[in-house]
């Protein structure tokens, strides 16, 4: 038995709608079918309507799966906000590790990553090719040459639910982000399907 489970966390509306939820699904089916964990979209999908808070406010749902196919539902509050900053990682990540590619309980690279930040402070981390992928909660994105620019999948990051979103929408494009092109004081653009979209500055020193 593996030691991790397969995660999900969506955002409900106040209509009770959960937002981009087929795009959770196929991913969440993805990373099953890697990992060969125990899938079954009608029973995960009824799960997830039945933990819909009656009460109609916004609301976050958690869902865990366990490689026997286990689910586990759990409503909470959305998060409020994000990083006020950014800052470089002093680590490295390895694109060849498969869990920068899914969303599970293994976090260790990202919470070793974010040691030393404040609440107010995410990093951006860089892989062995020093290109940038994400934050430790957040696809993101930096604007060149009037387009805002997402690291491929290939440089080592979890592929969004919120980034294949702007990506179909064509409101963001992929490429590859050496770090030595960031610049002190530049807007780095954040999201995922919970939080939504943040323009946050990175401080680099």
């Amino acid at each position: 038995m593996n030691d991790f489970r397969l995660i999900e966390t969506m955002r409900v509306s106040g209509s009770g709608e959960v937002y981009l939820l087929d795009r959770h699904l196929e991913r969440l089916s993805k990373s099953a079918q890697h990992f060969s964990f125990k899938f079954d979209l009608e029973n995960l999908r009824a799960q997830i309507l039945e933990a819909i808070p009656h009460q109609r406010t916004p609301a976050c749902l958690r869902l865990t799966l366990a490689e026997d196919g286990a689910v586990k539902v759990e409503a909470g509050p959305i998060p409020t906000g994000y990083a006020q900053r950014l800052t470089l990682s002093s680590a490295r990540v390895n694109s060849n590790d498969v869990f920068l590619y899914h969303k599970t309980t293994n976090r260790t690279v990202f919470d070793q990553a974010r040691r030393g930040c404040d609440e107010n402070t995410d990093v951006i981390l860089i892989n062995e090719r020093d290109e940038i992928t994400e934050t430790t909660i957040m696809n993101l994105a930096v604007f060149r040459q009037g387009k805002w620019i997402t690291p491929q999948v290939s440089c080592g990051l979890l592929p969004g639910v919120m980034r294949a979103e702007l990506l179909a929408r064509e409101e963001i494009v992929e490429g590859v982000i050496p770090v030595r092109e960031l610049q002190d004081g530049e807007r780095i653009r954040c999201f995922n399907a919970l939080r939504g979209i943040f323009d946050v500055v990175l401080r680099k020193f």
